[in-house]
């Protein structure tokens, strides 16, 4: 399976945040929209980085102030990316790899998406009940014709 098939599936909507927002407006964003992340853009449109859970809770331990910091001084710039085209093997294996649980989308340098590691999940065992079912119908047919 393909990552553009989970976009099929979820959509390729992204929810952006601007680099000088304050962190406390970007949970406010993340949570009014129910995402665990949103993407950073450059000028241009150009993915520039990816604000997180997982990063926001990093800067509320290191500082009781972190609502006050800006997106940009929290955010991982240039995160790892995927196209439409790599399978969710792959995408699986990289966010196991780089320790993350969202993967920008990319065709021509351009966001076309956001995949979470539940969207990864949630194919790969589509994808191995789909195998199961099959199987199992293989071996009943031939259990038949035996």
């Amino acid at each position: 399976m393909l990552v553009e098939e989970i976009l099929t599936t979820k959509g390729s909507s992204v929810v952006t945040v601007d680099a000088e927002a304050h962190l406390v407006d970007a949970a406010r964003l993340m949570t009014r929209h129910n995402v665990g992340a949103l993407v950073v853009l450059a000028h241009g449109g150009h993915l520039y980085g990816v604000l997180s859970e997982r990063e926001i809770v990093a800067a509320m331990a290191m500082r009781p102030n972190a609502h006050d910091l800006l997106v940009e001084h929290v955010m991982l710039v240039g995160p790892p990316t995927v196209t439409p085209t790599d399978t969710i093997v792959d995408a699986m294996h990289l966010m196991t790899v780089r320790r993350v649980r969202h993967l920008p989308v990319i065709t021509s340098r351009m966001v076309v998406g956001l995949i979470s590691i539940g969207d990864v999940v949630k194919a790969r065992l589509s994808e191995k009940i789909t195998e199961n079912l099959v199987l199992q119908d293989i071996a009943r047919t031939a259990a038949s014709l035996a």
